[in-house]
């Protein structure tokens, strides 16, 4: 638990409230695919904890390098919902022109990287940056995140790697969800499974073999990823760390993926373990969360998600003719050539 005088209780609840915007959204941000207003999806329940988290921990002087799961921290960050939004929608005002997949965001305003559909490829480019603040010798330092499945990629070992070796600011955070899409992350408790697993020891110990410190944390609660990002974004000037946030995947991997067929569903939503009940009782202990209270932010959120759904399902998409926009600084003959054939 953090100390009261970390944070307000003011600002606690403003994160459980988006908190649970970032349930009801993920929850009709599914539907609205399955209806066919998005062609993909990435669902995002049983990682809300973690994403509201690393939002409250970040601060202006640092830069963020998420992965695709990461929407929530985008909402507590105050990222405008009209341009989250209009990229997971790709409409007319989106950044990108309506030319990545939902929840790959790029916000160079706000100190946010380009999210990208390889696995773990988006870490070298962060330590790339961390590299340039340690030389620049600039404040703040640099977060990444990325799933557990990313632990395995060569991207994920060099990066953790360069990093050591230059003791880079940097912190890396898995957020364990369980399964790299349908494989588990361990062996069952016998140490044994029907399946493949994805590594054979803790993901947080793999740290030591880069020269720096890994640490496992209770990624149900953002209080507790709140206080454990914050605390490594602070020290980053030693050097980087890396933390292992353990939560489960509530539903599939993507639209693309049919969890049943692969394993129980372990978590339900509305169980002790569910990342929305357990911040309740958090919060409840702390005195700052009551029925009554929890109801009527569920009913705000409720209809302000409804609306925002509705609003973004029926914008209008980019001009054709922006499919050939910032390619390059001065058109060359051809692609000016194809601009008239579009028109």
């Amino acid at each position: 638990m953090i100390e009261e005088a970390d944070i307000s209780n003011e600002k606690v609840l403003e994160a459980y409230r988006n908190l649970v915007m970032e349930r009801m959204l993920d929850k009709k941000m599914l539907n609205a695919s399955r209806q066919g207003f998005l062609p993909f999806y990435i669902p995002l329940m049983g990682h809300e904890a973690i994403h509201i988290g690393i939002g409250l921990a970040l601060r202006n002087i640092d830069y963020f390098y998420p992965y695709y799961r990461d929407f929530g921290a985008l909402v507590q960050l105050g990222i405008p919902m009209d341009m989250i939004m209009s990229q997971v929608f790709s409409n007319a005002s989106d950044n990108e022109l309506g030319r990545d997949m939902p929840d790959h965001v790029s916000f160079k305003k706000y100190n946010i990287g380009a999210v990208i559909t390889p696995v773990a490829g988006h870490l070298m480019s962060a330590a790339g940056i961390a590299y340039a603040k340690k030389y620049r010798k600039s404040d703040g330092a640099v977060l990444t995140t990325f799933g557990d499945g990313a632990t395995s990629t060569p991207d994920f070992h060099v990066a953790m790697n360069f990093a050591g070796v230059y003791d880079l600011p940097m912190v890396f955070l898995c957020e364990n969800n369980g399964f790299a899409i349908s494989v588990p992350t361990y062996p069952n408790e016998e140490g044994q499974s029907d399946a493949y697993e994805e590594t054979r020891g803790p993901i947080y110990k793999k740290a030591e073999a880069y020269g720096f410190e890994g640490i496992r944390i209770d990624g149900t609660s953002f209080l507790e990823v709140y206080k454990q990002t914050r605390k490594a974004l602070e020290n980053a000037s030693n050097g980087p760390v890396l933390i292992e946030a353990m939560t489960y995947r509530m539903g599939p991997h993507s639209t693309a993926d049919d969890p049943n067929k692969y394993r129980k569903d372990e978590v339900p939503e509305g169980s002790d373990k569910d990342p929305l009940i357990v911040n309740q009782k958090i919060l409840k202990d702390m005195g700052i969360l009551t029925e009554k209270k929890i109801q009527d932010i569920n009913n705000e959120i409720d209809d302000l998600t409804s609306k925002l759904v509705d609003k973004y399902e029926k914008a209008p998409k980019p001009d054709k003719k922006t499919i050939l926009d910032n390619l390059y600084e001065t058109d060359p003959w051809y692609i000016t050539e194809e601009r008239g054939d579009i028109e």
